[in-house]
């Protein structure tokens, strides 16, 4: 069986942004504001319906990228400097890792119980997902200050994202971990600091004890292989291990390019898989926010016709 899911975020339309930037500026309430994030996260959900995608998450629309906000609910953590995500013209602010890691108070419950309401109400037979960071990547894409080793980092991240996977009302939560492929297909580096295999696969697979967890690998072939997961792999630019017997996602069309895939290539693509896996959930290779939104719509319409296969 073929699913159509959604991984991470949708691009932010133009409408919101212009929303966003005027209550930056103090031109609109911070009660407006959140009507707005509603409003767009409702006309996302009624899209993600007629483009026939059976797992989606809120957008990421109070996201500015995939560490912040929540990097900002961390005690021990500052937030400084941009930096280029990967080699894309996209950029985040890293985390300036200070002292002992520690979970604050912050909205994300919250945000994904509003997200849930939306859905309940336009398309209540979707699955939704919360979306967090990866403990790895973190660790990879901070500023590291005080703990001895990326490995001790890692574990940090895992204990900081533990306790808020707790709070989440969700079945399922998705770990943005392109590390697995993009950091760690590399060889041992003899500069730069590594997280080891054995405790990326630890950390997520401690952490799939407490919720069903969607990891989602993108920008190179996964070389960590958690068990107990469903585990998402980016076809564009990696492969599927040879090796892995879990649940499986499959990033089929390019989230990086505007050129639209062929349906009828996309299946011919899908027919090796399907012979090993009873369910395939298929899913944008990386991000939506890429591409234009129109685009990012098409794609999804495209991977919505895959359904049912």
């Amino acid at each position: 069986m073929v699913i159509p899911a959604l991984i991470g975020s949708l691009p932010r339309p133009v409408g919101l942004a212009k929303k966003i930037e005027q209550y930056s500026i103090g031109r609109l309430s911070e009660e407006q504001l959140e009507e707005a994030y509603r409003e767009y996260t409702r006309r996302a959900f009624i899209n993600l319906k007629k483009a026939g995608i059976k797992v989606i998450t809120d957008g990421l629309y109070r996201w500015d990228d995939i560490f912040n906000p929540f990097i900002r609910f961390i005690d021990g953590v500052e937030v400084n400097g941009l930096f280029k995500f990967y080699e894309n013209n996209f950029f985040y602010r890293s985390p300036v890792v200070k002292g002992d890691l520690s979970l604050k108070e912050n909205p994300i419950p919250e945000w994904i119980n509003i997200a849930q309401g939306i859905r309940e109400e336009v398309y209540p037979e979707a699955t939704l997902k919360a979306v967090l960071p990866g403990p790895v990547t973190l660790a990879y894409h901070s500023i590291n200050e005080y703990y001895k080793t990326l490995d001790e980092l890692a574990e940090a991240y895992k204990n900081v994202l533990a306790e808020l996977i707790k709070e989440l009302d969700v079945k399922i939560v998705e770990l943005q971990e392109p590390a697995l492929a993009a950091e760690l297909s590399k060889a041992t580096r003899e500069v730069e600091e590594h997280v080891s295999k054995e405790v990326a696969k630890k950390v997520i697979e401690e952490l799939a004890k407490i919720k069903k967890l969607w990891v989602v690998t993108y920008f190179g072939t996964p070389q960590v292989l958690p068990e107990g997961v469903i585990l998402n792999v980016d076809l564009i630019d990696g492969e599927v291990p040879l090796d892995y017997k879990g649940e499986i996602g499959l990033g089929i069309v390019d989230a990086r390019e505007t050129k639209m895939e062929r349906a009828d290539r996309l299946r011919d693509k899908l027919r090796k898989y399907l012979a090993r896996y009873d369910v395939v959930y298929v899913t944008p290779n990386t991000l939506l926010d890429f591409l234009p939104e129109s685009v990012a719509w098409r794609k999804l319409k495209l991977l919505g016709k895959l359904g049912g296969e």
